[in-house]
């Protein structure tokens, strides 16, 4: 009896980043102006699934693709206050393409930029919930300065 061995290839990742996003905000505030800077990365991560078919079976070979935005926040309060803030958002977009994941990368890349206003709108919710943290350091700083 002839063995056939069929390649199964589970969680092959693999992480690249995809696209890169900016974002300013202005908030008015009793103890200044605050100014605050977001910058988003988005980073797909690919797994490979399935198996090549042997002669005469069809494939099950699949690359399930998953992108993330992580967001970098910087903001400062006149010359007082110089905060950071790291936020991800894990699958803000998925899908699966038939095939090696490495002949699919670019479809890959081509289909999260496609998305761009997905990730767009990823971001600016977690800059709105941003929002509340920056008021709190900013005003614990405001108390820190009163008591000092």
């Amino acid at each position: 009896m002839k063995k056939l061995s069929i390649a199964v290839l589970l969680g092959a990742c693999i992480a690249s980043p995809a696209m890169a996003l900016e974002h300013e905000v202005v908030i008015e505030h009793a103890a200044g102006t605050i100014a605050a800077d977001y910058a988003g990365t988005v980073t797909v991560e690919t797994r490979q699934v399935g198996s090549a078919g042997v002669a005469g079976r069809p494939s099950t070979l699949r690359c399930i693709w998953t992108a993330s935005l992580s967001v970098e926040r910087t903001a400062k309060v006149g010359d007082t206050l110089n905060s950071r803030r790291s936020m991800t958002g894990d699958d803000v977009a998925s899908g699966s393409r038939p095939g090696w994941c490495q002949t699919q990368a670019n479809a890959i890349d081509r289909l999260v930029d496609s998305r761009r206003e997905t990730f767009r709108m990823a971001m600016l919710e977690l800059v709105e919930q941003d929002r509340s943290a920056i008021l709190a350091e900013a005003d614990s700083l405001r108390a820190t300065n009163r008591e000092g």
